[in-house]
């Protein structure tokens, strides 16, 4: 078979699921099925099956969806993403989705190569009540990219660590870290460094805190005499 006729079979497969009338039951039945290199057709039919969720109604099922947000094929992992994103933000929901082991999740998704599941996941993290535990995680996956990119220096690599910090600064500034010597050593650390994007992130986080202090006050003069357009539209303001 020729892969131009394996493509059309593989849309016509997908237009069928996507017409497929699919109850609460059946979801989490899909859902509960092993993703397998093999079976394509699966994760066209879990990515489906998530965008069809109209609820969350105990801990196992919050644990099934999160279990898609990491892991999986990226179409399923953004899928997850929106909908994590979307019970989140509805009160009826957002207990369900408080357990370390999904904040550990969480984390991970921060650092996803697909900057939309980044996006939907930093967007609804102040929304977990248990922000002490996930700032610790967060700082420790700090130190880590920081290591690796001395490590890697400009490896192929590099890019990718320098993306992870990117996306862990801004969600620093979206949990509004509190001012300890934590966040002053991380800030201390990205507003010298050379990829204008950090900068960029830390002159948000500066941006966006409650209050201010010495050493944060040195940073914001350090940041006030940057070039970038970028780093400007937050350092302007202070």
């Amino acid at each position: 078979m020729s892969e131009s006729i394996q493509i059309l079979k593989d849309i016509e497969k997908a237009a069928t699921l996507c017409n497929q009338k699919y109850t609460d039951t059946d979801i989490w039945e899909v859902l509960k099925q092993k993703s397998t290199e093999e079976n394509k057709q699966l994760d066209i039919e879990k990515q489906i099956c998530i965008l069809n969720l109209k609820s969350v109604n105990s801990q196992n099922e919050a644990d099934l969806l999160i279990h898609h947000l990491t892991q999986h094929h990226g179409l399923i992992r953004e899928a997850c993403a929106q909908k994590v994103n979307e019970f989140l933000q509805n009160s009826k929901y957002q207990d369900y989705f408080q357990t370390k082991d999904i904040l550990n999740s969480l984390l991970n998704a921060v650092n996803d190569i697909n900057p939309n599941i980044c996006r939907l996941i930093i967007e609804i993290l102040p929304l977990i009540k248990n922000k002490e535990y996930f700032l610790s995680n967060l700082y420790d996956r700090i130190e880590f990219v920081f290591a690796e990119i001395e490590k890697l220096k400009r490896s192929n690599f590099y890019t990718k660590k320098v993306f992870n910090l990117y996306w862990c600064l801004e969600a620093l500034a979206v949990l509004k870290a509190p001012i300890d010597e934590k966040l002053i050593s991380v800030l201390n650390r990205s507003s010298g460094f050379k990829d204008y994007t950090i900068r960029e992130k830390t002159a948000m986080v500066l941006h966006l805190l409650d209050e201010s202090t010495k050493e944060t006050d040195d940073i914001k003069a350090l940041l006030k005499l940057d070039e970038n357009f970028y780093v400007k539209q937050y350092s302007q303001q202070w």
